[in-house]
């Protein structure tokens, strides 16, 4: 059943798109075709359901939808607009280093990536650019400066690499972290998006002055400011958000009901049905079958770019930072015991890099806090969010498999300098 598990997760998910039904929803009937084939408690399913992930995601979107409805976020992107002077094609080079600054003075990739995607869903609407064209680059920008010593991500590779035995990791993964994201960033300007041939160089209107904020839009701010100050003292982002949230609504900053009907509940089902269907895949050992794949090619030639390639696997399905660090960092000494000095650093800063890569999938924080950001914009079908379900998990992938093949290269060039 460890196959065919994993199997009807690849099925579910390619139907969903072609039948264009939601996900999610696709995903909890699929569940219980499997409660009842394999035996497994039907009360799984319900105690499968991520509430943690549902709050998170609820409480940020509920949060922007404000921001959203009461124009916040519209005037900020026309701030950021004149900022870039209009100019579509350093668009993506601001969004990246504005993500990189505001995610390694403390807050990290998650509350960033909430931040920018919001930001960047706005901005779009005011140029007439596809999200999807945009949203990498704040993401990627969130993950270059997300590993700081002073992040939640960072402290946690810091501190289980320490408490494994392994030290000096800061450095390389701070570094490693910040020109991988902007290499990849790179080759989605170029190369995906081809922002350097983007046809119209300015944007109409883009010069012309901006209104102030309003008392209530710098009210919103503050919100938005003080979720991500909660989330570096280690609250719950959502939980943090659902507060702020409630206290701009009795300050009337924003209209509740209009908010609130702005809040894509159909991507909620989404990422919360398929999290279900990967628990229950996860329960049956498909998961478990993928990894014991890919562990049985590691050697001393391979086995950067295998743990990089396995880190990925493995967030995509679960918490870069809450699970993978903590479950594959301390593997690593036993792992490089026979390999050459500063292999476990290596190592190391390799599984953080390929498991916050797929964070961009919309399985995973990040990335659905981008697919919840697109879909709170407006009217968006079905059709719209497994579209941009597919492309967000491409972009992902598409980044982790660039990682893995320069963790091989890295790897082969240190072989033949001995």
């Amino acid at each position: 059943m460890n196959l065919v598990s994993l199997l009807v997760l690849i099925a579910v998910i390619a139907a969903a798109f072609i039948f264009k039904v939601n996900t999610g929803l696709a995903a909890i009937m699929a569940s219980l075709v499997l409660v009842f084939a394999t035996g497994t408690p039907e009360k799984f399913i319900l105690s499968a359901f991520d509430s943690k992930m549902f709050l998170m995601l609820f409480g940020v979107m509920y949060l922007f939808c404000i921001a959203q409805e009461n124009k916040t976020l519209d005037v900020l992107a026309r701030k950021v607009l004149t900022l870039c002077k209009g100019n579509a094609k350093i668009f993506p080079i601001i969004l990246f280093l504005l993500g990189a600054v505001l995610s390694a003075v403390g807050p990290g990739p998650i509350s960033i990536t909430a931040l920018m995607a919001a930001i960047i869903v706005a901005l779009a609407k005011q140029t007439g650019c596809t999200p999807i064209s945009l949203l990498p680059f704040g993401a990627l920008g969130a993950f270059a400066g997300g590993l700081s010593p002073i992040t939640p991500s960072g402290i946690v590779a810091v501190t289980k690499a320490t408490e494994s035995g392994i030290q000096g990791i800061a450095g390389p993964l701070n570094l490693k972290m910040a020109l991988i994201n902007a290499v990849f960033a790179a080759v989605l300007y170029f190369f995906v998006f081809k922002w350097h041939k983007f046809k119209v160089t300015t944007v109409a209107g883009a010069e012309k002055k901006v209104a102030p904020f309003t008392g209530k839009q710098w009210a919103t701010l503050g919100g938005i400011a003080a979720v991500a100050v909660m989330a570096f003292l280690g609250i719950n982002v959502g939980l943090a958000a659902i507060s702020v949230a409630v206290i701009l609504t009795i300050f009337r900053c924003a209209d509740e009901v209009a908010a609130l009907k702005k809040v894509s509940w159909g991507t909620l089902l989404m990422i919360t049905g398929v999290g279900i269907l990967i628990s229950l895949v996860t329960e049956l050992g498909g998961i478990d079958l993928l990894c014991t794949g890919l562990q049985k090619l590691v050697g001393p030639a391979t086995a950067t770019s295998i743990m990089c390639l396995l880190g990925g696997v493995m967030s995509w399905f679960s918490s870069a930072s809450g699970v993978v660090m903590p479950t594959l960092i301390p593997t690593v000494p036993a792992l490089t015991a026979s390999m050459a000095a500063g292999s476990d650093v290596i190592v190391t800063v390799a599984i953080c890099i390929g498991a916050h890569f797929a964070a961009m999938s919309p399985l995973s924080s990040c990335g659905g806090l981008m697919l919840a950001a697109y879909s709170s914009s407006g009217e968006t079908t079905a059709k719209d969010r497994n579209r941009t379900f597919l492309q967000l998990f491409a972009v992902s992938a598409g980044g982790l498999g660039l990682a893995t093949v320069l963790a091989l290269i890295e790897s082969l060039i240190r072989g033949l300098l001995g």
